[in-house]
């Protein structure tokens, strides 16, 4: 090669850049590198931190999901309970609506047989002395054509005695 040979000539030129190169590094790791290095290492050491933090953050991230899945389930379950206890309740709300209706629907119809009983009854009676009173009429009619005056008078006495007890029977 054409350019190597002229050694001599650039052999002072290559002593000098030697020398300088060798002062420059020397400064540079003198004064330069240290501060760098050591920015450099600080920050290795804040990443690494970082890295570990962030690690740290995954884990409990992680936990946290754990324990987040076993509250939803645990809050699942309770509401399923709420509901399944809110229907059991209805059931037996329904259930004792049910049988206060029929015990009411009971009760009414007895009262409204024994109105109509009674109802009954008093329509009986009012019948009997209806029936009594025209039959006494209707009687005394008859007997006024067919009897004499004694016998009349013998007639509506047990005629009357006969009607007032009625009265007082169906009164009873």
């Amino acid at each position: 090669m054409p350019q190597f040979e002229q050694v001599e000539v650039f052999s002072s030129l290559i002593f000098w850049s030697i020398l300088s190169f060798g002062i420059l590094f020397f400064l540079l790791k003198r004064y330069a590198f240290p501060p760098i290095l050591e920015a450099l290492d600080e920050r290795e050491k804040k990443i690494r931190s970082e890295i570990t933090e962030a690690e740290k953050l995954k884990l409990e991230a992680e936990s946290l999901r754990a324990q987040l899945k076993l509250d939803m389930a645990s809050a699942h379950e309770k509401a399923e309970t709420i509901v399944q206890m809110a229907s059991d309740e209805a059931k037996k709300i329904q259930e004792r609506t049910v049988n206060e209706t029929q015990t009411k629907i009971k009760q009414l119809q007895k009262e409204a047989e024994q109105e109509i009983q009674v109802s009954r009854n008093k329509l009986l009676g009012e019948i009997r002395s209806y029936t009594a009173a025209l039959t006494i009429a209707s009687t005394e009619k008859l007997l006024k054509k067919i009897m004499d005056d004694a016998d009349k008078k013998k007639l509506v006495d047990e005629s009357i005695e006969d009607v007032i007890r009625e009265l007082e029977s169906c009164k009873s």
